[in-house]
């Protein structure tokens, strides 16, 4: 495309959409893939699409909807390819775009759908765009960045900070200005604010749309707008301190509001250009929202016929491992699920891996009942999941050296936070040299020695294992309609450590529960209460009730209302 003239419209609808299946993503299960680590299939020790294509028939057995790929765009990769250089090509590190067309057309011939990981808000230092905008103050980029003149002192023109620390602002020699950076300085957020710039961004979107996937992961749709006048953030009162993504210990971020930087001015404008992309193109966009406090603003991002199809969060991840805590956050997020397609996300690319940290309590021996029931909670609780890679093994989040990791926010941090790589080492296919990841003798990061046993070939071959329940639950689920897109309403809470909730669909009602200890516990039935045989769930009525054992679960179609 010509930089001189305006983007053309998206062209014919995404994938392979129809009429009857348009409403696909309301409480899909989709399995995020993070290419660089699952698997390599050129030696150099980095994951690539065609170790996607490789194992797409062992994506299709989970029984997902959807399918999610990281990042593949060209970039300097210092995010790992969330700085990208230029949206249109596929990163060497990645492939082909005859490997991406592969992967495409193999997703679509096993039924499922394609979404590809893309970053609205900013671009790598090295793009293009950036690069001729930095130059001037008047080239046709001038404006295209969120660039603003030095304080009176020298200095920032505000408090803005960084997610990943220090100051949000960079200063650039050529403009004689600072550029804002909500994340590392090598990537300078765009100013969607401007209308040529949001219509060149789905433009962008639009050309993959054309290739045929069907939507869209949008990263950080907290920072689509800002304040103009780049007013400084009113600091946390202690009494108000919270730990949020990208803040907490050690992290200044986590001290300010981010009423002017996060969920700011222009947002709204955004996302209805955004919705209208959609409407044109057929593709389905579901937001990741970190940094704010999502159960205030979820629904302004994914309102049922507005904006965002659906929105992620941080809330499940950062909830503590307990069971009224677990149970409050429930509670808080049915509420918004009324009106708002929020999906349930445990553990992504970003952030410790769940059996690890929502149930960090659990002993060895209940590591993989602890995973199972994890997987049944994403699967049962209304707005559908995405699942992280590695989490249908139950794998623990593994300990890495300074020497091992390579995430630029972990080194900002070391060792209050260890970051993001922990999340990021290569799939375990089998316990063979390099867990039949890669053949190089290395690889990008490390293969975790406890990741060894739990890996997927043997665990393939257990029908108890937490793959072989994962496959037989998803794949149940697909047909359960009352599961995908029935309403809720969360159970009584004095019923630790038991937490339940109802699916209802017209008078149908299914009541869900999980034991979330490591002791045994009854959950008691009505008397015309029966039990679901589902896959991997206790189904045994005794006069107590159903026996849960530690971490265990059950489905109940309960009784229809007077």
């Amino acid at each position: 495309m010509s930089e001189g003239k305006e983007p053309a419209a998206a062209g014919p609808a995404c994938g392979t959409a129809s009429p009857e299946d348009a409403g696909w993503w309301r409480g899909a299960a989709i399995y995020e893939v993070y290419v660089r680590s699952f698997l390599d299939s050129d030696g150099d020790g980095i994951g690539d699409l065609g170790g996607v294509a490789q194992k797409l028939d062992y994506i299709a057995d989970l029984g997902v909807d959807a399918v999610w790929l990281s990042p593949f765009y060209k970039s300097p990769q210092k995010d790992f390819g969330y700085d990208v250089s230029d949206f249109h090509l596929v990163d060497p590190s990645a492939g082909t775009m005859e490997d991406f067309m592969t992967v495409l057309d193999g997703v679509h011939a096993r039924g499922m759908k394609l979404l590809l990981d893309f970053v609205p808000g900013h671009t790598s230092d090295e793009h293009p765009w950036f690069l001729e905008s930095r130059e001037s103050r008047d080239n046709a980029k001038s404006d295209w960045y969120v660039w603003a003149d030095k304080a009176p002192d020298g200095g920032p023109p505000s408090n803005w900070l960084s997610s990943f620390g220090g100051s949000a602002w960079q200063w650039e020699p050529r403009r004689g200005q600072y550029y804002y950076h909500p994340f590392l300085p090598c990537q300078p957020a765009l100013n969607l604010l401007r209308p040529e710039v949001l219509r060149h961004v789905t433009a962008q979107m639009g050309y993959w749309a054309d290739l045929g996937v069907d939507g869209f992961r949008l990263d950080a749709v907290q920072c689509l707008g800002h304040d103009p006048d780049f007013r400084s953030n009113p600091p946390l009162g202690q009494a108000d301190h919270r730990i949020l993504i990208g803040g907490g210990r050690g992290n200044p971020f986590g001290d300010q509001w981010h009423v002017f930087d996060r969920n700011a001015h222009g947002t709204a404008e955004v996302l209805a250009h955004l919705r209208d992309f959609a409407e044109r193109s057929g593709c389905i966009l579901i937001g990741e929202l970190a940094d704010v406090d999502s159960s205030a603003i979820a629904r302004d991002y994914a309102n049922e016929g507005r904006n965002l199809h659906a929105v992620y969060d941080f809330d499940l991840i950062n909830c503590k491992a307990e069971t009224e805590a677990l149970n409050a956050m429930l509670e808080k997020r049915a509420g918004l699920l009324e009106d708002a397609w929020l999906m349930n996300v445990f553990t992504n690319h970003d952030s410790r891996r769940s059996v690890s940290n929502l149930t960090r309590f659990a002993s060895l021996d209940n590591r993989a009942e602890a995973a199972k029931m994890l997987i049944f909670l994403q699967m049962t609780l209304r707005g559908g999941c995405a699942v992280f890679q590695g989490e249908e093994l139950g794998l623990p989040h593994p300990v890495l050296t300074w020497e091992d990791i390579l995430d630029p926010w972990a080194k900002a941090f070391w060792p209050v936070f260890d970051g993001r790589d922990g999340a990021r080492t290569p799939f375990p296919w089998s316990d063979g040299p390099n867990a039949g990841f890669s053949t190089a003798e290395r690889t990008w990061l490390p293969v975790p020695p406890e990741h060894l046993r739990l890996n997927a070939a043997a665990q393939a071959e257990d029908p108890d294992s937490v793959l072989s329940f994962f496959r037989g639950f998803s794949r149940w689920r697909r047909g359960q309609s009352i599961l995908r897109t029935g309403r809720m309403e969360m159970g009584r809470r004095d019923r630790a450590p038991l937490i339940s909730w109802s699916r209802l669909a017209g008078d149908t009602i299914w009541r869900a529960a999980v034991n979330f200890s490591e002791d045994q516990a009854f959950f008691a039935l009505p008397e015309s209460a029966q039990a679901i045989n589902a896959p991997g769930c206790a189904s045994e009525v005794t006069r107590h009730g159903i026996a849960l054992d530690p971490f265990g679960r059950a489905l109940v179609r309960w009784p229809k209302r007077a």
